[in-house]
């Protein structure tokens, strides 16, 4: 049969089913509802699938499933036989996914029910890669016949060494880069290659390598599905290459994409990439062991004036030749980890440039003067803190950037926060540092955090050094209100009195995650119950707070004769190191309905805890370095509670470990109970059941008192302190 196909379904279809028939005719793809095209069969599968015995019994006349994502289906055949269809999911663009048909099976109606066939056991390993291979050649059909750039987008993660690791937005940067996905707007096509990026994820052509904590970023490198893919089609397109010597190459004219991992990088014929005039992308891989000569060739890029992409990341490159401002089409300049010590002035030439890697860059200190006139630069990646002394003058000309981490403010003309006007493209996270050279709220307002729509994450930082209160600095943090749509807000070093009247304003409504650390002179604390999606709240440092009452948790009692829940989607509170702290109260029944996390920590004041015993969600609670407090909340500790860590809090733990207080009913039904790092809680209901029984018998004090000594002991074993009490009540006729 002729394969016939309709017109392409797009990446993101909502649903994809793929079926394999029995008689061969063909695998059927819908591509969403409008969307149906035919593509021949597995030879070996459809052999395959009419093989085998009779397997596991399960009922024909509905769906079986194995496992989350493997499932029989049962269907009724043209020749009126009961046929099933082993199918499994392959997640595509979330939440869309594809059932895929691993193999049809066959079936009389004459076979009893509950007796259906999933194959042979002595055909096992053969079954595991039948579906191996369907699973390929489904997605290989996937790629070959869905939009172009999916095939395209594969063949250039093809030139990635196997253990080469890369951000997911690096590489999609460098696909718009090269222009494999053009679509005209910046996010229309950062959003479908990040949704190309996902598909390829969901297929294994790319697959995690792991979270990188300097960068706080997934890492990925390429999976082993592309050489697969490479090898099915048996052939990788010319424009498309990957050597480990530039002898290899025999067609320079025809290289776009030259890749290049040596074993001896000093070793490169620089002679020959010169040659390539059509060049686009050049990627240069050090592999394991070797050493890179630390300049390029001066007149390197004289010839490669087409070139888009230049991957130097992770060599010993520690300078670059002032031909690069030749490149005038280059887009990426990707230095990430080299030990790259300045740019040269000559890069104001590359008013195409897009993208700038300089992460991990460790002994790049400042950016060129001209780097203000790189117009076009969308995203400028390194760790502004870590690495730069300041700002370069004038970065406010880069009105296109969507990709900044940090602000450092500066003193000088060209470097103050109003260099942040105009930028209002940026996305993602943004630090603000240096905050003390604001001088004035006017100077603040300059900066229109409130118009950068995008950013998700804000951090305001003060420096540490301030050692004393600054009024000023509370009128400057009210002008720095960040977007409505903000997500996460942190506030370091800030040396006003008041935090600021935005920052509990409930129009804040997707903000879940506030940390305020060494807000030193701050008093009191906002009411953050008001927010109506937080989620996390972490308050460090806020050594003049001496009261945490009812206006935490809202301004007014009473709205329109409805009481505020506060808090209501708090999961995790922190309050650590307040060392002025005495009181919490204020927390009313229904408030904090979803905490399952407290932790209360270097409190050295702290004598009264709020009731804690209406919350219902409470999971884990954490009491650390509180020595004077001396009991638990009134009314107990709720029952959903699964563990209790008391460490340094001396009155609290004589409470705890004293059979005679009130505290014990309180923490004996506590599952997970530790008391400085030694667990407690069986010891306690030993203690609890204990105490029941004697007094229940009338055993004296003086031989309770006897082994109770025996019974708490952090080396004691919980089966010793069991016997110790069977043997005593065995003594005492009990």
């Amino acid at each position: 049969m002729v394969p016939v196909y309709e017109e392409k379904a797009p990446i993101c279809s909502s649903v994809l089913a793929i079926t394999q028939t029995i008689s061969g005719y063909g695998r059927r793809i819908h591509g969403g509802r409008d969307h149906e095209r035919i593509i021949h069969s597995h030879p070996e599968l459809s052999s395959q699938a009419t093989r085998g015995n009779t397997g596991a019994s399960f009922p024909h006349d509905e769906d079986q499933k194995i496992s989350d994502h493997v499932k029989i289906v049962w269907k009724n055949g043209v020749d009126g036989q009961l046929q099933s269809t082993i199918i499994e999911e392959v997640k595509a663009d979330s939440p869309e996914s594809y059932w895929i048909e691993l193999g049809v099976k066959r079936r009389d109606k004459d076979v009893s029910a509950g007796h259906s066939y999933v194959g042979a056991k002595e055909d096992e390993g053969k079954e595991e890669e039948i579906w191996h291979e369907a699973k390929l050649d489904v997605s290989i059909d996937m790629v070959l016949h869905n939009e172009k750039y999916l095939k395209d987008s594969i063949l250039f993660c093809s030139l990635f060494p196997s253990d080469y690791e890369f951000t997911k937005d690096m590489l999609v940067w460098q696909w718009i880069a090269e222009g494999l996905i053009n679509l005209g707007e910046d996010e229309i096509m950062e959003g479908e290659s990040t949704r190309c990026f996902d598909t390829l994820l969901n297929l294994g052509y790319i697959v995690p390598a792991g979270y990188n904590h300097c960068i706080d970023q997934m890492k990925y490198r390429v999976g082993e599905q592309v050489n697969a893919f490479i090898q099915k089609q048996q052939y990788l397109e010319p424009k498309f290459q990957k050597y480990l010597d530039t002898e290899e190459i025999t067609d320079v004219l025809k290289v776009e994409h030259l890749s290049l991992a040596f074993k001896e990088i000093d070793c490169i014929n620089f002679g020959t990439i010169k040659q390539c005039g059509h060049l686009k992308m050049l990627s240069i891989h050090r592999c394991y062991g070797s050493k890179m000569k630390n300049l390029l060739p001066s007149d390197l890029f004289l010839e490669l004036r087409a070139l888009k992409i230049l991957n130097l990341s992770h060599t010993d490159i520690m300078d670059l030749p002032s031909s690069i401002e030749n490149l005038k089409e280059l887009q990426c300049l990707d230095m990430y980890e080299t030990p790259i010590m300045g740019l040269p002035e000559s890069m104001r030439c590359l008013s195409n440039l897009r993208t700038l890697n300089l992460d991990g860059c460790l002994s790049l200190m400042t950016l060129p003067k001209c780097t203000s006139m790189l117009i076009n630069l969308r995203h400028l990646v390194l760790n502004v803190v870590g690495q730069l002394q300041s700002m370069p003058a004038g970065i406010g000309k880069l009105s296109k950037l969507r990709t900044l981490r940090a602000f450092l403010v500066g003193e000088e003309e060209g470097s103050h926060i109003g260099e942040l006007k105009d930028m209002n493209k940026l996305k993602g996270s943004l630090l603000i540092s240096n905050l003390e050279n604001v001088s004035t709220k006017e100077e603040a307002a300059e900066a229109c955090l409130c118009n950068k729509q995008d950013l998700k994450m804000i951090e305001l930082r003060w420096s540490d050094l301030q050692d004393n209160k600054n009024p000023d600095e509370e009128e400057i943090l009210e002008s720095l209100q960040p977007p409505l749509g903000i997500q996460e807000l942190k506030i370091f070093f800030y040396s006003g009195g008041v935090l600021p009247s935005w920052i509990s304003n409930p129009s804040f409504t997707e903000v879940v995650s506030i940390t305020l650390y060494r807000c030193r002179y701050c008093d009191t604390l906002p009411p953050l119950g008001e927010l109506p999606a937080l989620k996390f709240l972490s308050v460090l440092e806020m050594n003049e707070v001496v009261e945490i009452n009812s206006f935490f948790c809202r301004r007014n009692q009473i709205t329109n004769q409805r009481r505020y829940v506060a808090f209501p989607k708090l999961k995790k509170l922190s309050f650590d190191s307040m060392a002025k702290l005495e009181k919490w109260t204020g927390a009313e029944n229904g408030d904090f309905p979803y905490l399952r996390h407290l932790i209360i920590a270097h409190c050295g004041k702290l004598v009264v805890l709020p009731c804690l015993s209406h919350l219902n969600s409470l999971l884990y609670v954490e009491i650390i370095n509180c020595p004077q407090l001396s009991c638990l909340p009134e009314g107990g500790l709720p029952t959903t509670l699964e563990l209790l860590m008391i460490k340094d809090c001396p009155k609290l733990k004589e409470r705890c470990c004293n059979d005679q207080s009130d505290d014990w009913p309180k923490v004996a039904h506590i599952p997970a109970f530790y008391i400085n790092n030694q667990k407690a809680s069986v010891c306690a209901a030993i203690f609890f059941c204990f105490n029941a029984i004697v007094n229940h018998a009338g055993v004296s004090i003086d031989q309770r008192r006897n082994v109770q000594g025996t019974l708490y002991c952090p080396d004691s074993s919980e089966q010793n302190n069991a016997y110790a009490i069977c043997c005593f009540l065995n003594r005492s006729h009990v």
